[in-house]
């Protein structure tokens, strides 16, 4: 319970009161970015952080309580007691960063006042490698991405499968990547972090000191350090204790497979619903890894880089969490987008199908004012009435439509400028022609030969 905060919101267009918790490996981020939400949205709020960066939270809660109003925005400290007190209260809004089991406690509780709850949650993060995929950028980019805060990052990558044949290039290439980013060791390096505390490093000990993979690169641990150097394990199942969890640390286990489809089954497998996918190879496949997973976000030849993007909605599906925030969605996110219709007294002739008595003239109006045409045929095919057929010029689409609009008002405004050119009407004629088809085949022609006496003109 300990590791998250909460906000609260007013008016019946926005959440009234929220409740906001949150985690400890980005603490001030991971506050502040839904209280932002929370603000512009028109909320209260009282936010909840997290006990395990207790520093953090209380520069937090100094910064709060002396810039904005404390009756509307308020900072609760503590552990499990104080958090189980917020959770007896009536909120309009619940918003929970943190891991599963929490999460469960948290929507359990809402559930009794049927309060709304935005759950952003770890997960199980598959990163896939094909035989197409750019080996260097491949082990730079994960490398990257799973060291970063020492691998304490939900969105990071919690696992690698590739096709087995490019195991070695990946593992060269790896190596090189480490050297470059640290030349003296991750140990000696300050670009490298240490794990939070002492539980999570026993934590991380016990699932690397379990697995019955094989060490390919790192491995030294130590406690007093609370270093734990990355570690890039080959796995050969599933249940490694590896990949039974979400290791929310420096671990990179990482499983060879055949094929392309063996490892879209075992990312499947393993999590239905992850928080993110990483898919490194050619187009068409990474786009079928898309169209063959599901998860919260997604990050082409690269890791979590959708998560760097603060305009982008963040968030989770299934058991890697529900809603999105960041950006616009932020302020969706705290807000009740609320339907309101103004009914004018002038349609009340309009509106009198709906009275009693109910006549067969009544039925036949109301069917004209209600009954619609799907705008598509039982074959799935998109059909368009005659209105829209002849003001599109015949185009299927509203793209289409003003492209050939575009086209005729270029043809005329082009004519025009032959018109100029030739210094007279430009469908004049020399004496009277009898017969309509004989006035546009003259016109045709003194059209065309207008262009052709424009075009030695200029020549």
């Amino acid at each position: 319970m300990c590791t998250y905060h909460w906000v609260c919101c007013p008016r019946s267009v926005h959440f009234r009161e929220t409740n906001t918790t949150r985690t400890y490996n980005f603490p001030i981020q991971l506050c502040i970015g839904p209280l932002i939400g929370a603000i512009a949205a028109g909320c209260t709020a009282v936010l909840k952080p997290s006990e395990s960066a207790p520093h953090s939270a209380f520069i937090m809660q100094q910064i709060i309580e002396s810039s904005l109003d404390v009756s509307v925005y308020a900072v609760v400290q503590g552990a499990i007691p104080e958090t189980t007190a917020l959770l007896d209260q009536k909120w309009d809004k619940i918003f929970y960063t943190g891991g599963t089991a929490v999460a469960k406690i948290i929507t359990k509780k809402a559930a009794e006042t049927l309060t709304p709850v935005t759950l952003e949650l770890g997960g199980r993060n598959p990163a896939i490698i094909t035989k197409n995929a750019d080996m260097h950028l491949a082990a730079r980019r994960l490398l990257w991405g799973k060291n970063m805060n020492a691998g304490q990052v939900c969105v990071s990558h919690n696992y690698t499968i590739i096709e087995e044949c490019m195991l070695p290039t990946f593992l060269a290439e790896y190596k090189h990547a480490f050297d470059d980013f640290y030349p003296v060791g991750a140990k000696a390096s300050p670009d490298y972090a240490r794990i939070i505390n002492l539980q999570q490093f026993q934590r991380l000990k016990g699932m690397l000191d379990a697995t019955d993979g094989k060490i390919l690169h790192g491995g030294a641990t130590d406690e007093a350090d609370l270093f734990i150097e990355p570690t890039l394990v080959q796995v050969s199942d599933i249940s490694d204790s590896l990949l039974t969890s979400e290791s929310f640390g420096p671990l990179l286990p990482i499983l060879p497979v055949p094929d392309l489809t063996t490892a879209i089954n075992i990312a499947n497998t393993v999590s239905g619903t992850p928080l993110g996918i990483y898919a490194f190879g050619s187009k068409s496949e990474t786009a079928r890894i898309l169209s063959e997973t599901r998860s919260g976000g997604a990050t082409i030849n690269d890791s979590f880089f959708h998560g760097s993007i603060p305009t982008l909605p963040f968030g989770g599906v299934g058991e890697s969490g529900q809603g999105s925030y960041r950006g616009r969605a932020s302020f969706e996110c705290f807000s009740h987008r609320r339907s309101v219709v103004a009914t004018p007294a002038w349609m009340e002739g309009l509106l009198g199908v709906r009275y009693p008595p109910y006549t067969a003239g009544k039925l036949k109006m109301s069917k004209a004012m209600y009954e619609r045409t799907p705008a598509f045929d039982r074959a799935g095919n998109e059909t368009i009435g005659l209105a829209r057929y002849i003001l599109g010029l015949g185009g299927r689409s509203a793209a289409g439509a003003v492209g050939r609009w575009v086209v005729i008002i270029a043809m005329v405004v082009g004519l025009r400028r032959v018109s100029t050119v030739l210094d007279k009407p430009l469908f004049w004629m020399e004496g009277q022609v009898q017969g309509s088809w004989r006035i546009v085949m003259t016109r045709v022609a003194d059209v065309l030969a207008g262009a052709a006496t424009a075009v030695r003109r200029r020549a």
